[in-house]
């Protein structure tokens, strides 16, 4: 839609911004010290003053001086509210430099904060801000002097930067290790008075690799281990040497600055303080400590303004013996009940977030925002009704009961209902790097483009009292851009280069700009996925059909996998539980006489025909809610040498996680034993889509591999350390292969043995192990494994790589990978295959709910357009790497299932339909 925001160019001025005005940031005391200066003179010019006019110089005061002039001033802040400067900006450009340098973008297409677009823009940025947005004309570039840069963008995506209003970043700083974790403090369940500031850690690693995605703003929060953990807060993500060169500067106009507290309610307090005399361990528990806060909190306001009162007359004033009351632990409290604090609340569940409406309503404070919330769908008119927003996720889901049976329709249900809907990451339980492809899942699930844009952009700056500066590319806002590669709700969006403050902090190389300006991007965002079912013939258990309107199939007429997909508009017969044409005109006949036998005929839109995916996993058949131990198979101590576990034993049908992978088109799953330590045991492949043990080819192939897992997590009482992970393997592989027939099979080959790590020289002394032995070793994680790709590839060591992109370093182990676009040239896998590694991607999450996204995942590793490749790295290879029996299970998706906005339309399993148009998306 096309937004007419663009303007004349205004006359250029002066403007001296200082920067140093970003020192005055968040700092309380700094922040009081600025404002008291001011309104002291005010108030005790009308009081102060006014009691020694009346007074001769006998009569002297109970309180000494600067006690009486630190609480008058309390007093008339205490009168006072932060605000939003509205005329900000247009203050910004009357004061901007007649001689600094632009930088001048032009043939630009701006998508804005809230999703509008205009086309052929010219954006200029100048002294940190924007300056000017207009309309590309011939006359337009005829005012940019030799100093200013110019950058011509050919037509690319821009966006105002990104903002996160959930993260950890500098908190808890990855990677994760004892000596940097400072994100909530937990020696009381209550700790309002804990800043993030104080903790936050300018020089972690993630903080570029953060911004490379696009984000340039996050608001940093303390944890949700207790139950008020303390003021976030509001940083710029560019580099620099203290905090504060990063902090938002939300006094620049003056007065009270925008402030943000963390509450949370739910499982992780009642976790945290179980076993501890000290906080809550139930919800009731949790309700009484809130109550008590917010108690002292009311009666330490009530002793403030009672002491104003007082003070309100000269003969009031004179009779004062008592200093102004304070307290450091309560004071924040106070502030909340004042408004002069955005409240954000973490929790799941509906009586959490009752519980938490409650508590506002009997101490009378505002709630800004309810994050995570994932069952607010189920309260929508409560929370609209008190114009609350939400900030969650649109597919976190599933390792706790309080997000375990959600729907990924969440965002556009809030959305809909007239509610502010929020995206984040929560840096890092998943990593801030990939805020986007948050929003491009939520578009996925149906909340409109214009509504996913607004939600990592205009909605978050409003939300934190900042819409004044940020979240729009406007005259006299925040100089964050973003330049894409393609739309940002494209799969594998990636931006080129990132401006905060008008400085650019990340710009892709020179190599990858040519590459994308010789190639075919995407301007437009995908559609939804449809939501209505079309009636027609597809119903489960039939043997024959014909389907219609394939764009593209990757199976042949036996039912076998082409190498290259077949494209046109194709017909797909499949008679006795067996695909017997495939293809446009050659099918013509088989189809009529299919049509005279009464065979069931499906008329698809953009078809798309592909086997069956097969995904290994960590804990699928295994596991439903990891934090629930009685919903696990259970962890073995990983010491089974002589025994070796096998899953196939204690895989379960019956989870959602199985279902939803099962309807998303993963038809065939691997998982191993479940275990602590270092030995998982034996694998089994089976059907993500029987109901039990006993249905037909339930369990595929019984013994798929023996995993091991060899790093931190992996040291056990047996195995306490990494060397003697190594030695282990290396001896069953070797002089205690006779300790079991498996261990003689992995020894010759016959059976791949899969090591979970990540870590390069693990993985070197894998490729050693693999020489000595000859054993089929595979790798598994590989996070690091692009540091010597030449030397897999040449030894034939395969590497299954988790999560897709390789990168996601929360620990020690993973440091060194490689975060992709724009700041390396390429992710890790990607490095891998260009050396001519053999890679499939899989899903080693714990939390077991991103399995279903592993076709888009493959498509955004193997780059734009290259299907076969996608197609590859989730099916063709994980069974090759394995040595796996071939699927003949197909799917039949709707639109293009290696973008979003696609459906599974069929589900063809052990010779017969299984499904028909399944619903991945919602509660189950």
């Amino acid at each position: 839609m096309e937004k007419a925001q663009c303007q004349e160019r205004p006359r250029r001025r002066g403007r001296h911004h200082a920067e140093n005005l970003i020192l005055l940031g968040l700092k309380n005391n700094i922040i009081v010290t600025i404002i008291v200066a001011v309104v002291t003179t005010f108030f005790l010019s009308s009081q102060w003053h006014t009691t020694h006019r009346q007074d001769d110089a006998s009569i002297t005061y109970q309180l000494d001086t600067a006690d009486l002039e630190y609480g008058l001033t309390q007093c008339a802040l205490n009168q006072k509210r932060p605000v939003v400067d509205r005329n900000l900006a247009s203050s910004r450009l009357a004061a901007l430099s007649s001689t600094g340098i632009r930088t001048v973008l032009h043939n630009a297409t701006l998508i804005n904060g809230d999703g509008k677009i205009t086309h052929d823009c010219i954006i200029e940025m100048q002294d940190g801000i924007f300056t000017t947005i207009s309309k590309a004309t011939p006359e337009a570039l005829e005012l940019v002097s030799s100093n200013d840069k110019l950058v011509d963008l050919h037509g690319r995506i821009v966006t105002p930067g990104l903002i996160d209003m959930h993260s950890h970043v500098g908190v808890r700083e990855t990677p994760q290790l004892w000596s940097t974790e400072d994100v909530t403090e937990i020696s009381s369940p209550v700790t309002p008075w804990a800043r993030a500031i104080d903790a936050f850690k300018p020089h972690d690693q993630a903080i570029p690799v953060i911004a490379s995605g696009g984000v340039t703003t996050s608001m940093v929060l303390t944890g949700a281990k207790n139950q008020i953990s303390g003021e976030g807060v509001l940083v710029k993500m560019k580099r620099a040497n203290s905090v504060l060169g990063m902090l938002v500067n939300t006094t620049e106009s003056g007065g009270k600055p925008q402030r943000y507290l963390k509450m949370a309610m739910g499982e992780n307090q009642k976790r945290q303080f179980e076993n501890s005399p000290t906080g809550p361990s139930t919800r009731l528990g949790e309700s009484y400590w809130f109550r008590k806060a917010y108690d002292n909190a009311r009666r330490l306001k009530r002793e403030q303004d009672r002491w104003c009162e007082t003070a309100s007359t000269p003969r009031g004033l004179m009779s004062i013996t008592q200093e102004y009351p304070r307290s450091l632990e309560w004071q924040t409290l106070v502030d909340v009940l004042r408004g002069d604090v955005r409240v954000n609340v973490h929790g799941y569940e509906t009586e959490d977030i009752l519980a938490m409406f409650d508590h506002a309503d009997e101490f009378g404070f505002n709630i800004t925002a309810l994050h995570h919330a994932l069952h607010a769908d189920l309260v929508m008119d409560q929370i609209k009704a008190r114009d609350i927003a939400v900030v969650g996720f649109s597919d976190s889901w599933g390792d706790k009961k309080e997000l375990y049976n959600v729907s990924l329709y969440l965002p556009a249900r809030i959305s809909e209902y007239g509610i502010p809907f929020v995206l984040t990451r929560d840096h890092p339980a998943l990593h801030g790097q990939w805020l986007i492809y948050e929003a491009q899942i939520a578009h996925h699930y149906g909340l409109d483009a214009e509504s996913t844009i607004s939600s990592i952009v205009s909605h978050p700056a409003r939300l934190l009292g900042l819409d004044n500066r940020l979240g729009y590319v406007q005259p006299g806002y925040d100089a964050d851009l973003v330049v894409w590669d393609r739309h940002p709700l494209q799969v594998g969006a990636t931006p080129l280069e990132v401006y905060i403050d008008g400085t650019s902090v990340t710009r892709a190389s020179d190599s990858v700009w040519k590459l994308l300006e010789s190639s075919s991007s995407a301007k437009d965002a995908p559609a939804s996925r449809p939501s209505e079912v079309p009636k027609g013939a597809c119903r489960s258990g039939l043997s024959d059909i014909v389907v219609h309107g394939l764009k593209m199939s990757f199976l042949s007429d036996d039912g076998l996998r082409n190498d290259e997909p077949e494209t046109g508009n194709l017909t797909a017969v499949v008679r006795g539980g067996r695909i017997i044409c495939v293809g446009e005109s050659k099918c013509d006949e088989i189809a009529r006489r299919a049509a005279e036998d009464n065979v069931a005929s499906v008329d698809l839109h953009d078809g798309h025909l592909l086997p069956g995916l097969t995904i290994m996993s960590r804990q699928h058949g295994l596991t439903e809610m990891r934090q629930e131990p009685s919903t696990t198979d259970g962890f073995s101590a990983g010491e089974e040498y002589t025994k070796p576990l096998s899953s196939r034993f204690g895989i379960k049908f019956d989870g959602i996680h199985i279902e939803r992978a099962y309807r998303s088109g993963v038809t065939r799953i691997v998982t191993p034993p479940l275990t602590t330590g270092f030995f998982h045991g034996i694998s089994a492949l089976f059907r993500s889509g029987a109901k039990s043990v006993l249905d037909d080819g339930a369990i595929a192939e019984p013994s798929a591999a023996l995993h091991f897992s060899i790093g931190h997590s992996a040291k056990s009482p047996k195995t306490p350390t990494i060397t003697s992970q190594i030695s282990k393997l290396r001896d069953l592989l070797t002089i205690e292969k006779q300790l079991h027939p498996v261990y003689e099979r992995a020894a010759k080959g016959d059976i791949a043995v899969v090591v979970h790590t990540n870590n390069k020289d693990v993985i070197a002394h894998m490729v050693a192990l693999k020489k000595e032995t000859g054993a089929h070793i595979v790798i598994m994680g590989g996070s690091e494994a692009h540091l010597i790709a030449s030397e897999l590839a040449e030894a034939s060591v395969p590497v299954i790589v988790a999560p897709f992109w390789g990168c996601e370093p929360l620990f020690w182990d993973s440091r060194n990978c490689l975060p992709g676009p724009p700041l390396t040239d390429r992710l890790g896998p990607q490095i891998l295959l260009d050396a001519g590694a053999q890679v499939a991607i899989s899903n080693w999450d714990d939390t077991n709910n991103h399995i279903g996204n592993s076709i888009w995942e493959a498509s955004w590793l193997a780059g734009p357009g290259n299907r076969t490749l996608a197609l590859d790295l989730v099916s063709k290879n994980i069974e090759d790497i394995l040595r796996l029996p071939r699927s003949r299970d197909f799917v039949i998706y709707e639109g293009d299932p290696f973008n979003f906005g696609a459906r599974v339309a069929l589900i063809f399993e052990e010779g017969k339909v299984q499904s028909c148009y399944p619903d991945v998306g919602d509660t189950l």
